[in-house]
């Protein structure tokens, strides 16, 4: 019974005493972007894989843009958690609406606010089915498609994304 508690206190001991993480050991925040720019890229990157959308240069194939949609998912995540805690707030959906079109996040606020049952007035369903017209919804993706690949999110995604990559040797 003694050498029972005697085993039980060394290990307590080894867990409460065990090295700190130095601070090399401390995971690296990822840079952060905006909450537009990771909706778009991952519509634009969602487009490619469906081949709705011709490949970039950078996205050549379904394959790719599968690989960089599994790498931008994480960030897509932490956008659509901060977007659903604001919709509860009647202010908060005023303001999405009215700034949708000033980063191009239109027709995904549109589908969120619908998902979850958003009820809007009239007037706030009229302003936003002009913002998520198609012409506008073209005419953002054509802009994401323009410059993905020479922005910074897609630097990130391309450095991130052997971490999300399937390996094909593996049992």
């Amino acid at each position: 019974m003694s050498k029972i508690i005697i085993l039980v206190f060394a290990f307590f001991v080894s867990c409460s005493t065990s090295p700190s993480k130095t601070p090399s050991e401390v995971p690296v925040q990822a840079k952060d972007f905006s909450r537009g720019e990771v909706i778009l890229a991952t519509q634009l990157l969602a487009k490619v894989f469906d081949e709705d959308m011709a490949p970039l240069s950078c996205v050549p194939d379904t394959e790719e843009a599968a690989l960089l949609l599994r790498t931008i998912r994480p960030r897509m995540e932490v956008v659509e958690d901060d977007i659903g805690a604001l919709l509860d707030s009647t202010l908060e959906v005023t303001n999405l609406i009215k700034t949708c079109d000033q980063n191009c996040t239109c027709g995904y606020i549109d589908d969120l606010l619908r998902e979850h049952l958003v009820n809007l007035s009239k007037a706030e369903r009229k302003i936003m089915n002009e913002k998520k017209s198609e012409k506008e919804i073209n005419r953002c993706l054509s802009y994401a498609a323009n410059t993905f690949c020479q922005g910074e999110l897609y630097k990130e995604l391309n450095k991130e994304k052997a971490d999300f990559s399937f390996d094909e040797e593996a049992p």
